[in-house]
C-alpha cells in the first residue's frame, strides 16, 4: 500500500471537467473545499471555455484566495478536446495515488473524501486486486434560471433513481455492470490513478457513455469496492428535456440529442475483437467466454425490461387505484415513513401515546413536544385530534388566511456533522399543493440574527390517496442554522381546512 501522501504531494486528486458553465463549476469546487477530508488537489481542466469568464466567476464567488498554488491545477486548454480527452489530461496532469472524477454540475457529501479514502484502506488490506472505490447516490432535481444574464441554480427535491443505483452488492460486478443490472456515475468513484492511466482512461471517440466503455474494461483488471452509504449528489435539470441542441448550459448525461444506442454498444465488452494479454491463447478465450456471457446477459435484459416497465406500471397504477378506494371506505393500511428504527430520532407517535388525544390549538404555541402553527393572526376553532393506533393526526384550521404553515422543530436532533432527513406522510380528498423548506436563523457578519427559508420545493398531494414526501439536509445546512425548523406550508385562503398528517418522523443521515 502507498504510504499517505505529505501535505506537498496530496493523496486524492479531484478532476473537474467544465466549459462556459461558471454557475456550476463554483459550486463543484465549493464542494471539494467543503470536503473534511485535508490531502486534496483539483485538476480543473476547462475545456476551450473562455478563461476570462471562468475566472471571474471563481473571483466572484470568493474562491481565488480558497485555493493555494498547491491545490488547484488549472488546465485551460486552446480548444474543445472532448469530455474524455478533458478527463485524461486532468489524470495525467495529477501525481496523486487516488483520482475522483467530479463533474462540473454534481456535488458531494462533506465527509465523501473522508470516508472513501478510509474504506478504500479497509478493503485493499484484504483484498489486493482493489483497483478502487465507490459510494451509494442521490439523484437531486434542479431547474436553471437566467435572468439578465446571471445564473440561479433551484433546488426542486430529489428524484428517484432506477433499481441499478441502489444494490447493495459490496463489490461491483463486471457481467452485472455491462448488462446495465448495475450502475454507477462518475461522481460515485474513486480510483488508483495508475490503474486508471493502464485501463486507457476514457477513450476519446466517446462523447456520452464514456465513463461506462471505461469502467467495463477497468473491471476486467480490477475489483471495485462500494460503500453503503449515499455521499454523491448527481444533478439533473428539470429542463433537459428540451435540449435538442446540446447546448453548453444545459449540457447533461441524460441529453437526449445523444446516440444512446451507438454508444451503448460500444461501451459493451466487444466480442469481436477481445483484448490481448500477455497470453495470447488464454487471453483470446477468457475474453471471448466473458465478451459472450455479458451479450448473452444483456440480450435477455432487454427482451425482460420492456416487459418489466409495462407490468410494473399496471401494477402501480392498480395499486394507486386500491389505495384510493381503500381511503374511501376508511380501511386498509397508510403509507408510511421508511426510515429505519436506529436512525429515527424523533416520531410524532412519540407524542400522542397509545390513547387518542384532542385539543384546541393556538397559533406559535408548541403543542406534541416539537410541532407549531404558525400564521397570520389568530382564528378561533383551531382543533387538533391525534390517534397513534388509527395513524391519523388531523388539524383543523377555520380559514388559512394569507401565511399559514406547520412548523417541525429540528433543534437539538442532530450533533454537528449530521444531516437530517424529514419524512411526512399526507392525504387530502381533494388533493393541493403545499410548500416545504427549511425555516432558520442565520447571523450576518455583525452578529445580526434574520430569519429566513431555504430549500424551498413545492409538492403536489394527489386526490384520494396517502402521499410521502421526503426532505433531506445536509450536516452543512443544518450546522450553520440557529433553531432550524420543516415548514410546511399550506394553501392560503383555504376555509375548513384539513391538516391530514399519517406519518411524521425525523431520522439522522
Amino acid at each position: 500500500m502507498a504510504d499517505r501522501a505529505t501535505p506537498s504531494q496530496p493523496r486524492v486528486g479531484v478532476v473537474i471537467r467544465t466549459r462556459d458553465r461558471p454557475g456550476f463549476v463554483t459550486r463543484a469546487l465549493q464542494t471539494v473545499l467543503d470536503q473534511t477530508y485535508p490531502d486534496w488537489c483539483v485538476a480543473l481542466v476547462n475545456d476551450g471555455g473562455d478563461a476570462s469568464v471562468l475566472s471571474a466567476a471563481i473571483q466572484t464567488a470568493g474562491l481565488t484566495d480558497a485555493f493555494t498554488p498547491d491545490r488547484l491545477l488549472r488546465l485551460d486548454l486552446p480548444s474543445s478536446v472532448g469530455r474524455s480527452e478533458a478527463f485524461n489530461r486532468g489524470v495525467a496532469a495529477l501525481t496523486t495515488e487516488l483520482v475522483c472524477c467530479l463533474d462540473d454540475d454534481d456535488t458531494w457529501t462533506t465527509d465523501y473524501l473522508t470516508s472513501l479514502t478510509e474504506f478504500y484502506d479497509r478493503t485493499r488490506a484484504v483484498a489486493r486486486d482493489l483497483g478502487g472505490v465507490a459510494a451509494l447516490v442521490v439523484a437531486k432535481r434542479e431547474d436553471l434560471v437566467i435572468e439578465d444574464g446571471i445564473e440561479t441554480l433551484v433546488p426542486m427535491g430529489e428524484e428517484e433513481l432506477p433499481q441499478a443505483f441502489r444494490r447493495r452488492d459490496f463489490f461491483l460486478d463486471p457481467v452485472a455492470y455491462v448488462t446495465y443490472r448495475h450502475d454507477l456515475y462518475p461522481v460515485q468513484w474513486m480510483l488508483d490513478r495508475a490503474k486508471v492511466q493502464a485501463a486507457g482512461g476514457f477513450p476519446a471517440a466517446f462523447s456520452v457513455m464514456e465513463d461506462r466503455a471505461f469502467m467495463t474494461r477497468f473491471l476486467q483488471h480490477w475489483r471495485l469496492a462500494i460503500l453503503d452509504r449515499p455521499l454523491a449528489h448527481h444533478h439533473r435539470r428539470i429542463r433537459r428535456k428540451d435540449d435538442t441542441a446540446q447546448s453548453v448550459a444545459m449540457n447533461t448525461l441524460d441529453n437526449p440529442s445523444y446516440d444512446w444506442r451507438l454508444y451503448s454498444d460500444l461501451a459493451k465488452v466487444p466480442l469481436t475483437s477481445p483484448e490481448e494479454a500477455s497470453d495470447p491463447r488464454l487471453a483470446r478465450q477468457g475474453a471471448m467466454v466473458r465478451a459472450a456471457a455479458a451479450t448473452i446477459v444483456k440480450e435477455i435484459n432487454d427482451e425482460t425490461s420492456g416487459l418489466w416497465h409495462k407490468v410494473n406500471g399496471e401494477g402501480r397504477e392498480a395499486r394507486h387505484r386500491y389505495e384510493r378506494l381503500e381511503q374511501r371506505l376508511g380501511i386498509g393500511e397508510p403509507v408510511q415513513a421508511e426510515a429505519l428504527a436506529e436512525a429515527r430520532c424523533w416520531s410524532v407517535w412519540d407524542e400522542t401515546g397509545p390513547t387518542d388525544m384532542g385539543f384546541p390549538l393556538g397559533v406559535g404555541t408548541p403543542f406534541l413536544k416539537r410541532l407549531t402553527l404558525s400564521m397570520d393572526g389568530t382564528p378561533p376553532g383551531i382543533l387538533m385530534h391525534g390517534s397513534a393506533w388509527q395513524r391519523r393526526l388531523v388539524v383543523q384550521i377555520p380559514s388559512t388566511g394569507d401565511w399559514c404553515a406547520l412548523e417541525v422543530s429540528l433543534e437539538g436532533l442532530a450533533k454537528k456533522g449530521e444531516g437530517l432527513r424529514c419524512e411526512v406522510v399526507l392525504s387530502a380528498p381533494h388533493g393541493y399543493l403545499l410548500e416545504t423548506s427549511l425555516s432558520r436563523y442565520t447571523r450576518d457578519r455583525l452578529g445580526r440574527k434574520a430569519q429566513g427559508f431555504t430549500e424551498n420545493y413545492v409538492h403536489a398531494l394527489p386526490p384520494g390517496r396517502a402521499e410521502r414526501i421526503v426532505r433531506d439536509f445536509p450536516a452543512s445546512l443544518l450546522d450553520a442554522s440557529e433553531k432550524p425548523k420543516l415548514s410546511i406550508a399550506l394553501p392560503r385562503m383555504a376555509n375548513d381546512f384539513r391538516f391530514v398528517c399519517h406519518d411524521l418522523v425525523v431520522s439522522r443521515l
